[in-house]
């Protein structure tokens, strides 16, 4: 009899530990929704606004307000801000795979641009169930049911998207796929298949990590292109924001014209942080960038001077490309100097350096007569593959293939028009 009472007793006090446990991770949960506001109060891209939050003992249901102040509204004459209502529901009533369950709802609110409200406020929703891992991490699927618009200029149909995310408070992977998106107005049809998003952050509060697209396969009037993918690479070294954009496409076809195997890279590198971050929040407070008041003007010309003089650099790394049986090569780069003397006028001479090189070559590379044409006024030089143009500039001075050029006079208009934007 002593045994089964305490075994009784032991079942009990489980069962106490876990239903209290399960009450501690309801309250936890529904105190870190209700502070979302006040933990993205900083953040660049989105603010978040409670709605309402109801909590009982081991659930809690509400709504809160997602809102991109970085975002234009698509028609002039629409509200400012953007923004989108997420509406849920949280059990956390403690299992042996998770620690909480959710299900929510995404809709456009009342002030949201019409074709936003069009698209999410009216008919198909964004949806997904998901669950709290005892480590912290959330997960949830996403779905999208087959989306149609349509208004008196464009009609627009969107195959059921569907995908998967994982986050916490610092790290977000995202995951997205719809097989077809088509768009059609009087003039022009566009038709995309096979479209994805893979998104993995390191820190989503800076943006910083890997956002990757790409489509399958793409049709609009007379041209079309096979497998093309975006990827955005954003990083932090030394408190400098670096910025990578590679550009891939298998084939490109446009009446005769034919491209294939396309490597097109875009980077800016060594941009400091702290100027970066005061002139996106200087562009959220301006009102009318027209009519700038004086203290805003102040501290325009404050962050954009301590960019150009922390130095930054602007490149096109790699760009490859074969067309109508020839092949082009190249790369630019071009940096901005470091100043050692904050109040000295910009001067493109002194703080200006730029290099690059592009190359034709192949039978097919490039028309005759144009080939002649960029000989003969010394933009390129004939190889035995094909034709080739390369520059330098450093001091005010370039060389285009060989040829040496005293370009300061013609770089005066370029720091007048710098230094008098930099100008409180």
């Amino acid at each position: 009899m002593k045994k089964i009472i305490s075994v009784v007793v032991l079942i009990g006090a489980l069962i106490a530990v876990w239903l209290g446990a399960s009450f501690y991770s309801a309250r936890t949960t529904g105190n870190y929704i209700t502070s979302l506001p006040d933990l993205y109060k900083q953040n660049e891209s989105m603010h978040f606004k409670m709605i309402e939050h109801q909590q009982s003992v081991f659930s809690s249901t509400g709504k809160f307000e997602i809102r991109f102040p970085n975002l234009s509204p698509i028609f002039s004459d629409s509200p400012t801000v953007i923004g989108l209502v997420v509406q849920y529901n949280i059990s956390n009533l403690l299992m042996l795979d998770s620690a909480g369950r959710f299900e929510w709802k995404l809709t456009g609110d009342d002030t949201i641009d019409p074709i936003l409200k069009q698209l999410f406020g009216q008919g198909p929703t964004l949806f997904g169930k998901g669950q709290i891992s005892y480590s912290g991490q959330r997960q949830s699927s996403i779905e999208l049911s087959e989306l149609l618009f349509k208004d008196a200029d464009i009609s627009l149909k969107m195959a059921r998207l569907s995908g998967v995310t994982h986050w916490d408070n610092k790290k977000l992977n995202l995951k997205l796929h719809s097989d077809r998106l088509s768009a059609r107005t009087d003039n022009a049809s566009t038709d995309l298949r096979g479209m994805s998003m893979d998104i993995k952050l390191s820190d989503r509060m800076l943006g910083l990590g890997t956002y990757i697209v790409g489509i399958d396969e793409g049709s609009s009037d007379g041209s079309s292109f096979k497998e093309m993918k975006l990827t955005k690479t954003v990083s932090i070294e030394n408190d400098r924001f670096n910025l990578l954009i590679a550009h891939t496409m298998k084939q490109f076809t446009s009446g005769k014209f034919k491209l294939s195997d396309l490597e097109l890279d875009f980077s800016l590198r060594g941009w400091d942080k702290n100027s970066v971050m005061a002139l996106s929040s200087i562009s959220r407070e301006i009102k009318d960038t027209g009519n700038l008041s004086s203290q805003e003007r102040i501290k325009l010309s404050s962050a954009l001077s301590d960019l150009l003089n922390k130095g930054f650099s602007i490149a096109l790394p790699r760009v490859v490309a074969t067309f109508n049986d020839g092949k082009l090569e190249g790369d630019i780069n071009v940096d901005i100097l470091k100043s050692d003397t904050n109040n000295i006028a910009f001067s493109s001479a002194q703080r200006l350096r730029a290099n690059g090189q592009l190359s034709i070559t192949g039978k097919g590379g490039l028309d005759k007569d144009l080939q002649a044409t960029a000989l003969m006024l010394g933009i390129a030089v004939k190889t035995p593959e094909g034709i080739k143009t390369s520059f330098e500039l450093a001091n005010g001075i370039t060389k285009v293939n060989g040829k040496i050029s005293n370009e300061k006079e013609n770089l005066k208009f370029l720091d007048d028009m710098i230094n008098s934007a930099l100008k409180p």
